[in-house]
């Protein structure tokens, strides 16, 4: 196994509840958990991706804290990131509401970076949030796609994070601005 050809620090972002824990958790272990604990501060998970083509990254996925009461740390832990993830419960409208927040902190410091929307716990029903509306507001905030996604069941969370590191590696690729 060669080294990995980049290194990138991946913020996973939104609000408290939505799932990101069990999200990092499922990709970093595919594995469930239930009952997470809120996590304090931020969280941080090392995995490896080796794409098709043959490219390999290592990921550190920084997986913070959404409460209100610590968002004020966001910024800092956004510094030097090359992606984020910016989750959303989508049986939760309220969740969905808050990401122009999210997206505000995350570009404060990280300014060109690739954004995807992740709406999370897609095995649940009724939904508040429809991908189209998902995809059409990421589109108009400048993110590059959204992505519905259950930890519980696995579905599209890998394909997210291959997503995000794909975009990760052609942002790392193109001249600087």
């Amino acid at each position: 196994m060669s080294a990995a050809s980049w290194i990138f620090k991946l913020i996973v972002a939104g609000a408290g509840g939505v799932g990101k824990t069990a999200l990092v958790q499922r990709f970093c272990t595919n594995t469930f958990v239930t009952d997470h604990k809120m996590t304090i501060g931020a969280a941080f998970s090392i995995k490896d991706i080796t794409f098709d083509n043959g490219v390999s990254i290592k990921l550190q996925i920084w997986d913070f804290a959404g409460e209100e009461r610590f968002r004020f740390l966001l910024g800092d832990y956004c510094r030097g990131a090359s992606g984020a993830l910016c989750c959303f419960d989508v049986s939760d409208y309220e969740t969905f509401r808050q990401l122009p927040q999210w997206i505000e902190i995350i570009r404060k410091e990280a300014m060109n970076i690739p954004i995807l929307l992740v709406g999370t716990k897609y095995d649940l029903p009724n939904h508040q949030v429809s991908y189209e509306v998902a995809q059409q507001y990421a589109q108009d905030a400048g993110c590059i796609g959204a992505a519905f996604c259950s930890s519980k069941t696995a579905v599209n969370v890998e394909e997210a994070f291959m997503s995000i590191g794909k975009w990760m590696v052609y942002y790392a690729t193109q001249p600087q601005q």
